[in-house]
C-alpha cells in the first residue's frame, strides 16, 4: 500500500482543487514537470501493439518505485518529530486509520511483539482505537518510523513517448488533507516499546510519576522470619542468640556466622 495517492495525467500541467480547514474550495495548477525516469527502447514502433503496452506498464511500475523513494527523501524534510506514539496529537483529528512506515527488521520485530497475524490481506496493528497499517520498505534504516494518513499526499505522474525512449515525470508532492495530523516523524524502538507495553512511553528526562507512586501490594511486603522452635538436625531444643540465629544444645548444629 503507497502512502500517497498516485494519479496519471498526459498534461504538463494539472488543475487541483482542495478544500481548506474553512470548508472553502482552492484551485490551484500543479506542474508535472520534474524528470522522474527514463528508459531507451531501439526501435519501439517496431514492436507490436502488445509488446509496446507490456514495456510502457513495466516502465511506469518501476516509476512508482522511485516516486516512492522520492516520497521518503519529501518526509524526511517535512515530518514531524515525536519521541513516542503520540495518541493525545491523534485524538484532536477524527481519523483513525495511519500509514506506519517501518524497516523490514522493525516491521518483523513489531509483528512478533504484536503477535497478530494478517488481517484483512493487510499487516494491521491495533492500539488503542488506531489502525496502523504497517508497510514495511527496504530504503527506511532500522531507526526511522513514520507515521502518515493514508491519502494525505497525492502525485501526478505522466508518461511521454518518444521514438526510442519512455519518459515518466513527476509534480511535486501535494497536501490533499488539512484536516489529519502533519507525518510524524518517530523513533522505531520507542514506539515498539509503547505497543509491547500497551502504555505511552516517557521522554528520558520526564519521570514517569505512575510508577513512582505506586504503593507495595501485601503481597510485595516482606514477611518477618519465623522462629525456630526446635533443631531442623536432630529436632532438639536450640538456643537463639541476636535475630535469627541459633544453635542447638542437644547437637553440633548451628546457623552462626563463621568469624574471620
Amino acid at each position: 500500500m503507497l502512502p500517497f495517492v498516485i494519479k496519471d495525467t498526459h498534461q504538463p500541467v494539472e488543475r487541483l482543487r482542495r478544500i481548506t480547514p474553512q470548508n472553502q474550495h482552492q484551485d490551484f495548477d500543479v506542474h508535472v514537470e520534474l524528470l522522474l525516469h527514463t528508459r531507451e527502447i531501439r526501435q519501439r514502433y517496431a514492436l507490436s501493439g502488445t509488446a509496446r503496452r507490456h514495456i510502457g506498464a513495466e516502465i511506469f511500475n518501476e516509476a512508482k518505485a522511485l516516486a516512492y523513494e522520492a516520497f521518503l527523501t519529501f518526509l524526511r524534510r517535512v515530518a514531524e518529530p515525536e519521541v513516542f506514539l503520540p495518541t493525545d496529537l491523534l485524538n484532536r483529528y477524527p481519523h483513525r486509520q495511519y500509514c506506519l512506515l517501518l524497516s523490514p527488521n522493525r516491521s518483523h520485530e513489531l509483528f512478533e511483539v504484536y503477535n497478530t497475524d494478517l488481517r484483512y490481506g493487510q499487516r494491521l496493528v491495533t492500539y488503542v482505537d488506531y489502525d496502523f497499517i504497517v508497510d514495511a520498505s527496504p530504503q527506511i534504516i532500522d531507526t526511522e518510523a513514520y507515521l502518515i494518513a493514508p491519502g494525505k499526499y497525492t502525485l501526478f505522474m505522466r508518461q511521454v513517448n518518444e521514438d526510442n525512449a519512455i519518459k515518466v515525470y513527476r509534480s511535486d508532492f501535494v497536501d490533499l488533507a488539512a484536516s489529519t495530523p502533519p507525518p510524524l516523524d518517530l523513533r522505531a524502538q520507542d514506539l515498539i516499546n509503547t505497543i509491547q507495553n500497551g502504555t505511552e512511553s516517557t521522554t528520558e528526562d520526564e519521570p514517569n510519576w505512575q510508577q513512582l507512586l505506586m504503593f507495595p501490594t501485601a503481597q510485595e511486603k516482606e514477611e518477618p522470619p519465623t522462629k525456630l522452635t526446635k533443631c531442623p538436625a536432630c529436632e532438639g531444643q536450640v538456643q537463639e542468640i541476636g535475630e535469627d540465629n541459633y544453635f542447638c544444645l542437644d547437637c553440633d548444629w548451628d546457623n552462626l556466622k563463621t568469624l574471620r
